[in-house]
């Protein structure tokens, strides 16, 4: 009797585990349309002013902006990044974005590895996931090093690669220690890319 009500509790538990990560979903995806609708993410400058208007907490509102940016992707490479590096500084801006994009890589990982090919249809479009069926036909046996390459090439589809993975043998230790060393250098390196540009933009108006 007791180890049946066990059993019982457990499936429960379980049911809950499976249904928090959809409501999550839904949640920011709330959050999106909603930002969509007042022109949150339309520049760098509408972006900024969102994030100040939660003044202390503008720094955990960043970081986990960039945690949704890799699962559900809401402005092109870069954008946030810069964002982050104009209000926070370069050097912080930058740390706040590696410690989102590194979490956010975690979490679309192990997404991808419970709830399997059909998560990856919910997230991404049509588009992007024909790239990802390719990828993933073409590149699961080197995985390891396409995303060792992936991450060492700024602007390369390091995201789509990190989904590929987690329908992979590569471990979540792995995979890690990978996405950890890695992360932080295709950040730097486009991040600082876009803030040229962007500056070099200012200085021509």
């Amino acid at each position: 009797m007791v180890e049946r009500l066990f059993m019982v509790k457990k499936a429960s538990i379980h049911k809950y585990i499976q249904v928090i990560p959809i409501i999550g979903f839904v949640f920011f995806l709330v959050l999106v349309l909603y930002g969509y609708q007042h022109g949150i993410f339309q520049s760098t400058d509408s972006l900024q002013k969102f994030f100040q208007q939660f003044g202390q907490f503008a720094v955990i509102m960043f970081i986990l902006f960039q945690v949704i940016q890799v699962i559900i992707p809401i402005l092109p490479g870069g954008i946030s990044s810069l964002a982050g590096m104009l209000m926070f500084g370069n050097g912080f801006g930058l740390l706040y974005s590696c410690i989102g994009l590194v979490i956010g890589e975690a979490i679309g990982f192990l997404l991808v590895r419970y709830y399997g090919v059909s998560f990856v249809q919910l997230i991404l479009s049509p588009k992007k996931y024909q790239k990802f069926d390719q990828l993933l036909t073409r590149r699961t046996k080197d995985i390891k090093k396409v995303l060792i390459v992936t991450l060492l090439l700024p602007f390369a589809p390091d995201d789509l690669i990190c989904l590929v993975a987690g329908l992979t043998k590569l471990t979540f230790r792995e995979y890690m220690q990978i996405v950890i060393l890695l992360k932080p250098w295709s950040v730097g390196i486009y991040s600082m890319i876009m803030l040229f540009l962007f500056h070099k933009a200012q200085g021509s108006l």
